[in-house]
């Protein structure tokens, strides 16, 4: 290249200095030299001209190159040997021209690549414009699942499903959807999440389609399992005594006179059947609590205030129960009188808790957590919950105390979900525990 630029520099030189003496010999009469010196510097024009045609024709030939990414052709291609260009020259354009269809290549190499990825897994994807709706691409999984060869736009998607166009458009990054799809004798749940990127100033979305329709039956069928089995176990408990019982009672009834000792056991029968009736009944009834939580009505709570309202209830154990302060502008938005059951009943199994414990201590906190979702936390320094039945404690009507229903968290957890939030546990067998309600 600094010979090519030398080159240039020493003809347009030249160029000057042969036109300062065609113009010398024109001022001093010298018309034949004038003359000669006229053809040599159009003559040395010329030249330059053609260097310039060259170098042209040459970047012209690169553009092109770039353009429509054609490689196959030197940048000395349909070059005589008159006609070429300094060495240094073509070898700076064909380097420039060789790099950039390496990087190409590793471009399309890396696409082709995420390409056959995404098309080689079951999860349907594609991927759409927000502002114009236009479907830019999708997976073949995408186009097994709706049908579609092609989707110009994902209106088109309603050929699938009437309200799939519409569930996209109000669908947020990051939120989770689920639609009911029923074709013919096929029936789905799909589960949409969608997430948004920026290429070349042009915003994107990804839209991701599961169905967990099998899923969602294998944890229905597990929970109604789990339910029975505590349901069966419950019934049969009061049922067993009550049959056996009332068959001691009918061979009393058809026996001969009842002695005193006899009465005293019919006695002591009824009234256990009243009893284990009377429990029977109280399951039933804690069944319905657990199955008719009322819709919460949601409001502004400030956090501060909803921990020291709760903790007044407990005046008696003001030595043990502690509120940590927090920011006094943190607020959930959430059913005031159902957050306060769950604080309640999570209070009173802190306080069982720490029965035995020579320095009880529950406190209550809350703040934000690394997600910027706020929580509370109910925490105690009590027995611990061993860890093959922290799972197992939100089963409805599963207990470890010796009396109690065994819904108070199950409900919890409950209210939490129509909250649209969590309750979570942290424990370990005699070092406490901390139960965590995490809202959206």
């Amino acid at each position: 290249m600094k010979q090519y630029s030398k080159k240039a520099i020493g003809l347009i030189l030249l160029i000057v200095i042969t036109s300062l003496v065609l113009a010398f010999l024109v001022a001093g009469q010298f018309y034949i030299s004038a003359f000669i010196a006229g053809m040599i510097l159009l003559i040395e024009a010329w030249y330059l001209l053609r260097q310039m045609e060259r170098s042209d024709r040459l970047f012209r030939h690169f553009v092109w190159s770039v353009r429509y990414s054609d490689f196959l052709s030197s940048g000395t291609t349909h070059q005589k040997p008159s006609d070429a260009l300094p060495q240094e020259l073509t070898e700076a354009v064909e380097e420039a021209l060789q790099f950039y269809k390496k990087h190409l290549q590793q471009k399309e190499s890396q696409l082709q690549y995420f390409q056959a990825l995404a098309n080689h897994i079951d999860l349907s994807v594609f991927v759409y414009s927000p502002e114009t709706g236009q479907v830019e691409w999708m997976n073949q999984a995408a186009k097994i699942q709706t049908g579609l060869n092609f989707a110009e736009t994902i209106d088109d998607l309603a050929a699938y499903h009437p309200e799939l166009p519409a569930r996209l458009r109000i669908l947020h990054p990051g939120e989770l959807s689920i639609l009911q799809v029923r074709r013919q004798e096929d029936y789905s749940q799909l589960i949409l999440s969608s997430m948004s990127f920026v290429v070349l100033n042009k915003p994107l979305t990804v839209v991701s389609m599961k169905n967990i329709r099998s899923v969602l039956e294998n944890k229905e069928t597990e929970a109604w399992q789990k339910l029975i089995r505590v349901l069966t176990h419950e019934i049969m408990n009061s049922m067993t005594p009550i049959v056996s019982l009332s068959e001691l009672l009918k061979s009393k009834q058809t026996s001969a006179p009842i002695t005193d000792e006899e009465r005293e056991e019919i006695h002591q029968a009824v009234d256990t059947i009243f009893r284990r009736s009377s429990g029977l009944v109280r399951f039933v009834e804690n069944y319905r609590k657990v199955t008719g939580i009322p819709t919460p009505v949601p409001e502004i709570i400030p956090v501060d205030n909803l921990l020291d309202n709760v903790a007044l209830l407990f005046r008696e154990e003001t030595d043990s129960i502690k509120v940590l302060p927090s920011s006094s502008h943190l607020q959930v938005i959430a059913d005031k009188a159902l957050i306060e059951q769950i604080l309640i009943n999570l209070i009173k199994n802190a306080l069982d808790a720490t029965q035995e414990c020579e320095n009880p201590r529950i406190e209550l906190s809350a703040g934000i957590n690394a997600e910027g979702k706020n929580y509370i936390q109910v925490s105690d320094n009590g027995t611990g919950i061993p860890a093959d039945v922290q799972e197992r404690i939100f089963i409805p009507f599963f207990t470890t105390k010796p009396v109690g229903s065994g819904i108070g968290l199950s409900i919890s957890r409950q209210i939490m979900y129509m909250h649209k939030g969590s309750l979570t546990v942290i424990s370990e067998a005699g070092k406490g525990s901390r139960f965590l309600l995490t809202f959206a």
